[in-house]
């Protein structure tokens, strides 16, 4: 029994040499691990929360850059629907004044044309005139020169 009473005492001033010892500095170390993990932790949950945050104002952004890009979109459509409207007008009033140039050309060469026919009939009438009045015919040559030159009035008209 003295040899178990011997290894009980040593036991216990094994334990007590390991708890007066060997646990101050293993219990500093332990904590100094322990503030690193608690460091660690914390700079990992802060940089969680930035990257959070970085993700939502990136998501902020894309989400204007979306609504930006829609908005111009919009603005092009009404652009393109004005310059169309824009064009149909130009367009309308272009062929509104070729129209009117065409029709003041036609009225001018159908007053020339006029012009000239009635310069045409006149001078075939002075002809005639002057046949009939120059020639010592009888009333029914006269007649026939006369019907003869309306006829040929009446033709070039």
């Amino acid at each position: 029994m003295v040899s178990y009473l011997a290894e009980v005492v040593g036991f216990l001033l094994l334990g007590v040499f390991i708890y007066r010892y060997v646990r101050p500095p293993l219990r500093r170390l332990m904590d100094r691990q322990a503030e690193s993990i608690r460091s660690s932790l914390s700079s990992a949950d802060d940089g969680l929360e930035s990257g959070q945050r970085m993700l939502a104002a990136a998501r902020a952004a894309l989400e204007a850059a979306h609504s930006d890009a829609a908005a111009i979109i919009e603005r092009a459509h009404e652009t393109a629907a004005q310059l169309l409207l824009e064009g149909e007008r130009n367009g309308r009033e272009e062929y509104d004044r070729l129209v009117a140039s065409a029709a003041a050309e036609a009225d001018f060469e159908r007053q020339r044309a006029r012009e000239e026919v009635t310069h045409q009939v006149g001078a075939i009438v002075m002809a005639a005139t002057e046949l009939v009045v120059t020639a010592e015919i009888d009333t029914s040559l006269q007649r026939v020169f006369i019907a003869e030159t309306i006829d040929a009035a009446e033709a070039m008209v």
